[in-house]
């Protein structure tokens, strides 16, 4: 069975087995989404031979469509847990806020006690909402294709290590603390940081490239050596990488108040976590922005802007204020955003709505 089915453009979605259990890498934007999540589940269903009729959705954006494919799984007699850290904390103040409110209310609505909503301040990463081996049973896992649904989802399928709340925790926080974690973590945050940008001129690269590590990193986990000696081989592209955001970092330039924009579209590899860190160290950032050719907005758009707020500045700006409703979401649309210090766009959304709403802010 191909339990990968094609994808849309630009959208990575990784499928593995761990400990046995079906498990789906994917962010739900769009009805074609939502049908690949449909198909994956019920193929998955065909060929179980368990008691079990629960499907987990863990670390997965609360999108339209996320709510989408679990009602539609829950008319077809699965049983669906919900599992996530996006909830919003306190109030909504913006539109993508309210969305996420609204889906979180429906979700409560349809799961009642089998949907756990929380926030990212009480749950810095999601496999604390598991216990291990809590979803050994389970017909199929959803998750996010980051490495916070990763060690999530193979928490939840019974793949755990001591160490494994506390890396998740940094490996979903901001890009220069995800390599700080145990040296098996930090080999994986390397090998994703050295994944290429999804690129419509080779669109299977990058997708090829996070199988291959997410699934070599579960059999180092698991006490694999040769799966160990590739991820350590990896570390010398990490390494090299490093040293080209240096040199990007000189380049960098204010476009608005607080704001640096780097301009990465011609670039060779680099690791945005050092380029990130670097940034943050200038008195006058407080968002940076790189200028992408690559990238799951600029598949579609052809320039992709990515926008973070430097850690100091998380709890005082919120990208969500610089987006509104009519904009909508997903790669199409050129907006994305499940968290509120990060943002892509397209260049069109960035030049005539984000940038013009950075340039009248004070910084």
């Amino acid at each position: 069975m191909n339990l990968l089915p094609k994808r849309p453009k630009g959208n990575t979605m990784i499928s593995l087995k761990i400990n046995g259990v079906p498990t789906l890498f994917i962010k739900a934007f769009n009805t074609a989404d939502v049908n690949t999540i449909l198909n994956f589940v019920r193929e998955a269903s065909a060929l179980y031979s368990g008691f079990s009729n629960q499907v987990l959705f863990i670390d997965t954006p609360i999108t339209p469509s996320t709510v989408e494919a679990v009602a539609k799984l829950q008319s077809e007699s699965y049983r669906v847990v919900f599992r996530d850290h996006h909830g919003i904390d306190g109030e909504p103040s913006n539109e993508r806020e309210k969305q996420v409110l609204a889906g979180t209310a429906k979700l409560k609505q349809l799961l009642k006690d089998d949907c756990h909503i929380t926030v990212r301040r009480l749950h810095p990463a999601c496999s604390t909402l598991v216990q291990a081996g809590e979803f050994v049973d389970a017909v199929a896992i959803i998750a996010d294709p980051d490495a916070d649904g990763l060690t999530a989802a193979m928490k939840a399928a019974g793949v755990s290590y001591d160490e494994l709340d506390n890396d998740a925790a940094k490996l979903d926080g901001e890009p220069q603390f995800q390599v700080t974690g145990s040296h098996i973590s930090q080999l994986l945050a390397k090998g994703i940081a050295v994944i290429p940008s999804y690129d419509s001129s080779r669109p299977k690269e990058r997708e090829i490239a996070y199988q291959k590590l997410f699934s070599d990193w579960l059999k180092a986990v698991a006490g694999n050596d040769a799966a160990l000696k590739r991820l350590e081989e990896r570390t010398k592209d990490y390494d090299a990488a490093v040293q080209v955001a240096a040199t990007l970092a000189n380049t960098a330039e204010v476009v608005a108040p607080g704001v640096v924009l780097v301009n990465v579209a011609d670039s060779s590899l680099f690791d945005p976590g050092t380029l990130n860190a670097l940034l943050e160290q200038r008195p006058d950032c407080q968002i940076s922005v790189l200028r992408k050719s690559l990238g799951p907005i600029a598949a579609v758009h052809g320039i992709q802007y990515s926008l973070t707020v430097t850690k100091a500045y998380q709890d005082k700006i919120s990208l969500y204020d610089l987006i509104t409703d009519h904009l909508g979401a997903g790669p199409e649309a050129g907006v994305i955003s499940n968290i509120s210090f990060l943002l892509h766009t397209s260049e069109d959304v960035w030049r005539r709505h984000i940038l013009p709403k950075l340039q009248a802010r004070r910084s």
